[in-house]
């Protein structure tokens, strides 16, 4: 995709994605599909809401403006659920897809975070992740087939937790996006502007933070497909809030003036304010599309030069 995107999740009945619409957001990922025991997926509450009410799927779409996904996954995905589901991957998928062409949704996003299976050995979560996303690409229809996956920002470190490099490369185009989790992972993020610039955008410090965009570009990735995700509140996420106006300028509008038409672009966890709240981020997303447009508008001015 050529074009910086802005993505949120939604994970909150109190703030639909309907909300969305007038937004420059292009895509939407409603949370979540999960699975105790690997065999049978079960919705969480908000995306029950948007289920029941076929009007909040189509208002947030807005005529075509932007994709609506449904993610599977996340934390109250049990590790057993994982390996289940890695045994026969075909029917899982089968399952995802059932679900996706029944409600409407444009495609998948995989919020895998087993993180301890990378080394128990129960089974191999490299092969699993690129096997699912082939799956996933092959048993949707070309309209409802954009997949998605959240990786935590460690998955992508040199070592051994850093198997999104090697998914990355091996799944081709069947992942059109990558939604980095900057966030709650101290050590690979950082705590403030200026370490962010280097461990989230890679734009200064030598050699360059090899988990940052700019160090995953360095890997030989396609940057394009790798958004940098970060909380849309401080509510939002354990560690990794950066003011939105320091996000901005320490972060999105150097990478996009660095990157220009390459940069991925932004995500954001989520659109409520607060698990339980009933106020949206409409002025984040805002602050995060301007942010590119300030980046873009630089790197168009120099080329003009």
């Amino acid at each position: 995709m050529s074009a910086s995107q802005i993505v949120i999740y939604a994970d909150n009945t109190n703030v639909p994605i309907s909300q969305l619409s007038g937004s420059p957001c292009t895509i939407a990922i409603q949370a979540f599909l999960y699975s105790t025991d690997g065999s049978t997926l079960q919705m969480d509450y908000p995306l029950q809401a948007v289920v029941q009410d076929p009007s909040i799927l189509s208002t947030a779409k807005e005529g075509g403006k932007r994709k609506v996904l449904v993610s599977v996954g996340g934390e109250v995905f049990a590790s057993s659920a994982w390996k289940a589901a890695a045994s026969d991957v075909n029917s899982f998928a089968s399952q995802i897809a059932d679900f996706v062409k029944t409600h409407g949704f444009d495609g998948v996003d995989i919020d895998w975070e087993d993180t301890g299976a990378i080394s128990d050995g129960s089974y191999d979560p490299t092969t699993f992740l690129v096997d699912l996303s082939s799956a996933l690409k092959s048993a949707l229809p070309s309209s409802q087939n954009f997949i998605t996956h959240a990786p935590q920002c460690p998955y992508f470190y040199p070592g051994e937790l850093g198997i999104y490099s090697t998914i990355a490369k091996n799944a081709g185009d069947n992942i059109d996006l990558f939604n980095i989790q900057y966030y709650n992972n101290d050590w690979y993020v950082g705590s403030n502007g200026a370490e962010e610039k280097q461990k989230v955008a890679g734009l200064t410090g030598s050699p360059v933070f090899p988990s940052s965009i700019m160090g995953i570009k360095a890997q030989g990735l396609d940057v394009g497909k790798m958004l940098v995700g970060k909380p849309t509140t401080s509510d939002n996420a354990s560690s990794g809030y950066l003011d939105t106006s320091d996000l901005a300028s320490d972060v999105i509008t150097p990478l996009a003036k660095e990157l220009g038409s390459d940069f991925g672009g932004v995500m954001g966890w989520q659109f409520a304010t607060s698990s339980s709240s009933s106020d949206n981020v409409l002025n984040w997303i805002e602050a995060m599309n301007s942010a590119i447009e300030a980046g873009s508008s630089s790197t168009s001015t120099q080329a003009a030069e």
